[in-house]
This record gives C-alpha cells, sequence and structure tokens, in this order.
C-alpha cells in the first residue's frame, strides 16, 4: 500500500481558488486540462477534491476520459494518480501530452486551423480508425488531438467548431499543449475488470459511462462518439458496482443520478450537484429525447451525482 500524505493544506488552497460565489453550488470551472471532452468534470472537481480524505495515498482512476480530476489531484495536490482508459488513441494523446509536451505542440503548430485543414486530418484520422492507414505515437495523438479539440460538441471524428479554428485560439492551444506539466500522472491502456481488483488497497475516482437505461435523463451513449459508442454500448454497469461494494481502499464515484444508481449504492454518501452541460451547447434544436427528457429545453442541465466510501 502507498504511503499516505496529509493533503488538507493544498485541498483548502485548490478550493479557495475555485470557490465562486456567484454559483450556487459553490465551484467554479477547473481548467488544467488541455483537451477538450464530452462528459469530462472540469465542474466536478471542486466537489471531488472537497471529499476526499485528508491524509491519503495513491489514486487510481480507471476511467480517465478527459482527466479534469485526475489533472487536478496530481498536479494541484500533489497526489500519485494512474490513470487508465480503453480507448487506446485516448491514452496515446494522453502518454505523450504528459511525457513530451513539447514535441506534441511543434506537430501541432503545423496544422493550420482553417476548415480545409482540419478536414484533411479528420481524414487521416478517420483512416486510422477504419484501419486503412495506422498511425503511430506523436503523429497520431497529435492528429487525434487537432481532430478532437477542434471539433464541434467536442466530439471524436466530429465536424470542426468555427469557434476554435480561429488563428489566436489556435496559437493559445499550442502553448497550453506544450506547457502542460504535471510529474505524478502516469496513464495505461486496460480495463476497470482488470484494474480494480489489481489496487484493492488504493482510493479509486471512477467515472464510467452514463448509465442509460430505466428512468435515466441520459439518452445517450457519448464514447468515444454518440454516433457510435462501442465503448459506452453494453457496459457492465453491475460488475462495476460488485466491485466497488468488496474494494477495501474507498472511492469516490460520479454518475448520472437516476433510481437505479441510487437503489445501487443505497447506504453510502450520495450527493448531487447541478451545472449545466456545455457538451453541443451551440445546438438549439429540441428533438424528441429532448422535449420528453429536458422538459422541452435545448438548456442540458446536470443530472449528476456523487457517491464515496471511505477506505476500510
Amino acid at each position: 500500500m502507498t504511503k499516505q500524505v496529509d493533503i488538507s493544506k493544498q485541498k483548502k488552497e485548490l478550493l479557495q481558488k475555485l470557490k465562486s460565489p456567484s454559483i450556487s453550488d459553490g465551484y467554479k470551472r477547473y481548467l488544467g486540462t488541455p483537451l477538450r471532452y464530452a462528459g469530462g468534470k472540469t465542474l466536478a472537481v471542486g466537489h471531488i477534491v472537497n471529499l476526499l480524505p485528508d491524509k491519503i495515498g495513491r489514486v487510481v482512476s480507471p476511467f480517465l476520459g478527459g482527466a479534469s480530476v485526475e489533472i487536478a489531484l496530481s498536479k494541484e495536490l500533489g497526489i500519485k494518480v494512474i490513470g487508465y482508459d480503453i480507448f487506446d488513441i485516448l491514452i496515446n494523446y494522453w502518454h505523450y501530452q504528459i511525457t513530451k509536451p513539447k514535441e506534441l505542440a511543434k506537430k501541432l503548430e503545423k496544422f493550420k486551423p482553417t476548415k480545409e485543414e482540419y478536414a484533411r486530418v479528420r481524414e487521416i484520422m478517420k483512416k486510422h480508425w477504419k484501419g486503412i492507414k495506422k498511425l503511430e505515437g506523436l503523429d497520431l495523438a497529435a492528429v487525434y488531438y487537432f481532430n478532437h479539440n477542434y471539433s464541434y460538441g467536442p466530439h471524436f471524428l466530429g465536424s470542426q467548431s468555427s469557434v476554435y479554428l480561429q488563428p489566436e485560439r489556435h496559437k493559445t492551444t499550442v502553448e497550453k499543449v506544450k506547457n502542460f506539466d504535471t510529474k505524478n500522472l502516469k496513464v495505461f491502456c486496460n480495463s476497470f475488470e482488470k484494474i480494480i481488483p489489481k489496487y484493492k488497497n488504493d482510493f479509486l475516482y471512477c467515472d464510467p459511462p452514463y448509465y442509460l437505461d430505466g428512468d435515466s435523463k441520459m439518452f445517450i451513449g457519448m464514447y468515444p462518439h454518440r454516433n457510435f459508442p462501442i465503448h459506452h454500448k453494453g457496459f457492465k454497469h453491475d460488475e462495476l458496482r460488485d466491485l466497488l461494494m468488496a474494494h477495501k481502499g474507498g472511492f469516490i464515484l460520479s454518475y448520472n443520478d437516476c433510481s437505479t444508481i441510487r437503489e445501487w449504492y443505497k447506504g453510502f454518501n450520495m450527493i448531487a450537484p447541478s451545472w449545466q452541460y456545455t457538451f453541443s451547447q451551440g445546438d438549439t434544436r429540441i428533438g424528441k429525447n429532448r422535449n420528453e427528457r429536458n422538459n422541452g429545453s435545448h438548456i442540458k442541465k446536470s443530472h449528476e451525482i456523487i457517491i464515496w466510501k471511505l477506505p476500510k
């Protein structure tokens, strides 16, 4: 078991930075990640940090995704974090973003923030995805980042965003990639079924795919893309539940709020913070699902729940 350290001072300092009297639930967005990500927990960081034990060892994250929480823990609190994800293209990007940020930035500098360039890069990413012409290493990391971060949504293999395809925005984005620095975060590609039993005494932060059945207000799987949610479809929510029930090291779990999740985790501590989702926030269309599940509004309010258990 990793030696525990006292993070109470670092927690207090970070929460003070994130505190906002103008936000009802108290915390503003954490801006430490260079990656725009659908379902990213930039607005959840304050809530999650607040729930961490003051004395903690290593934190393991089986669902790395956009890594907002993991970056905050590793960079701001000085905690050693090991992040895993099943999406190999995403993990390849994070590996180079963490270990070779300046080299990755040089690759991105060569791309032009234009509609034509985006279409060209998207086609390269598409050919890799379909196995027609594979990329590796830094080349794959750069193409993935440009395609994803400059997309509308954001979406993996999505259409371009006119908001992000701007010369000045491109410049500041590349600088953020270049200057990214955290030495306490390591990333690997693997599934939660293999990871959680391996770290039975470590504290976990889990941000799994949303539960889509029953009375859940989430009706679209978004991972890696809502039109082909291959890592979202068929996700073993019940297996994750069973592994967490038996886990000794404690955990914080962020989920979508619905009766099934509340029933499964009854007896554990829960809070239900609220914020506005930014995913595809420019889309004002109101279709069948939005009309029925979002009271006829195009504004996407969150329906999140945070569940936690202290270490045994």
